[in-house]
């Protein structure tokens, strides 16, 4: 995995936080944060994990998410400007990232001590969980961000999992984000996160076989029938074996295995198609639809067959009409989907949506 041109010259503003976490600020921002005095570094729970001997994968326990912030109102929202108590103390910025206060990983987490009457193997959940905010604006989306924000929230996506990568525990490093109420969402501001893994999530893990098999992902790129938009250099398309009704992955057409690979082109054309899901999904919807988004990047040593790509998964399956997971799904991880993928595919590509620059 390379560190080229458009990630070495991101240079974020670094300030640490009285409880001891980093905030980096990119691009513009004004004024200088300013904390309230704290007595010390924050108290803060360390997380561990069990193994799950029948499903083979690891559980990860961290009580003290708990307490963690649950819908304020919006005069309260931390991850605005200058909040009272909030995490970026600036007048304005255009992307913040830090460390998440309520971290289900932790770059000092102990080793576990055994613990009586668990006959389970047990390990710590070293690692890492940041914040990235979009935006100072509350009410932005990714629909609405400027294309300029954009290109810089993926060039910030290839400069944190560089970052993130160099850190000796970490083995995955995974930019996502949750949108809407439907999909957990407790922070209405626009913003993802970044997971940084010391093991191989079970998911991840079967997409490295079959990417290390020899499937080759860009392969999708050219199938007009799966297509929903495209530019020169990427392609937003429904995968012909979708599992959510409506689902939509961006792929660079030539392989990369990180957005800190990208060139020029393929950053601008990646955060044009962004925005064209986002808004096809709204006006498909005809609401804000929730998704999740992943952004999936090549693990450490994975680097010359694992593609970077972005898989959106829509939780409505119609206009006013949620997808749930089934008992059946999660039972046995067969999905039930109701839309054709070729359906999906070409109702998203007719659905017209204003000109994204």
């Amino acid at each position: 995995m390379t560190n080229g041109g458009l990630i070495s010259d991101l240079k974020p503003s670094m300030f640490t936080m009285p409880d001891g976490r980093l905030l980096h600020l990119y691009g513009d921002y004004s004024g200088t944060p300013r904390w309230p005095a704290a007595d010390g570094p924050h108290q803060k729970g360390f997380s561990h994990r069990r193994w799950h001997p029948v499903r083979r994968e690891w559980v990860i326990y961290s009580a003290h998410r708990q307490t963690r912030t649950y819908k304020p109102t919006t005069d309260a929202c931390p991850l605005c400007p200058e909040a009272p108590d909030g995490e970026i103390p600036v007048r304005d910025f255009s992307i913040a990232v830090f460390d998440n206060r309520f971290s289900s990983f932790q770059k000092d987490c102990p080793k576990p001590e055994p613990i009586p009457g668990v006959d389970v193997p047990i390990d710590s959940a070293a690692g890492n969980c940041e914040v990235i905010v979009y935006s100072a604006d509350h009410k932005a989306s990714m629909a609405t961000l400027s294309q300029e924000r954009r290109e810089l929230l993926v060039r910030v996506w290839g400069d944190r999992v560089h970052a993130l990568l160099q850190m000796p525990a970490v083995k995955v490093v995974m930019p996502f984000e949750n949108r809407g109420e439907e999909a957990g969402v407790t922070l209405h501001h626009p913003h993802g996160q970044i997971y940084a893994f010391s093991y191989m999530p079970p998911v991840i893990e079967t997409m490295a076989q079959g990417f290390r098999d020899g499937y080759d992902l860009t392969k999708l790129t050219s199938s007009a029938p799966h297509a929903v938009a495209q530019t020169g250099s990427m392609m937003a398309f429904v995968p012909p074996f979708a599992r959510f009704p409506y689902e939509v992955w961006i792929a660079p057409k030539i392989f990369r295995s990180s957005p800190a690979d990208l060139t020029a082109n393929e950053v601008s054309d990646c955060a044009r198609l962004l925005a064209i899901v986002a808004k096809k999904y709204d006006t498909f919807f005809g609401r804000t639809s929730p998704y999740m988004m992943i952004v999936y990047v090549a693990p450490r040593g994975m680097e010359d067959f694992f593609p970077f790509h972005i898989q959106f998964y829509p939780l409505l399956r119609a206009p006013q009409k949620l997808k749930y997971m089934a008992g059946c799904e999660l039972g046995s991880g067969s999905f039930l989907v109701d839309v054709l993928p070729e359906t999906a595919a070409r109702s998203l590509r007719d659905v017209t949506v204003e000109d994204v620059r």
